[in-house]
């Protein structure tokens, strides 16, 4: 059964903003391993403690202007630091840490950027990454988590 996970559309849109503002991008493990250029402003979803997003904006976007120490994340709802690993391992999002890109842009233009700006005006709560089995998609909703 597919997992929706949801996050604050507001707060992944300030995310995605930092990132396309930003000169410089953080390249993803397989891409450093790889050798492979970043190909510009992402969205990292990362799996570890809990699972949340970030900016691959550098120099990192920071929660507090004051404190360096670590960057700025949106966490889906009911999956923070705290929540518990061995429940997100038997959804389909799995139990490896792991951080994949989400490209705001591209060879295409700007898709996920432009979603994200669009629903944001229309006043839209939620980004969603819905994963199911291999398969991953992103939209934005006006429904919220069901737990």
């Amino acid at each position: 059964m597919a997992t929706d996970l949801h996050f604050s559309l507001p707060d992944v849109l300030r995310l995605a903003e930092h990132a396309v503002a930003s000169r410089r991008h953080r390249r993803t493990y397989e891409e450093t391993l790889t050798g492979t250029a970043c190909p510009g402003a992402a969205l990292e979803w990362v799996t570890d403690r809990g699972t949340y997003l970030t900016s691959n904006g550098r120099p990192r976007l920071l929660p507090d202007p004051h404190d360096d120490t670590t960057g700025h994340a949106v966490y889906a709802h009911g999956w923070g630091r705290d929540s518990d690993r061995r429940a997100l391992a038997r959804t389909d999002v799995g139990d490896n840490d792991f951080c994949k890109h989400l490209h705001l842009t591209g060879a295409d233009g700007d898709p996920l950027l432009q979603m994200l700006r669009h629903a944001t005006a229309a006043h839209y709560p939620w980004f969603v990454i819905t994963v199911d089995g291999a398969d991953l998609d992103v939209s934005c909703r006006t429904d919220g988590p069901t737990t």
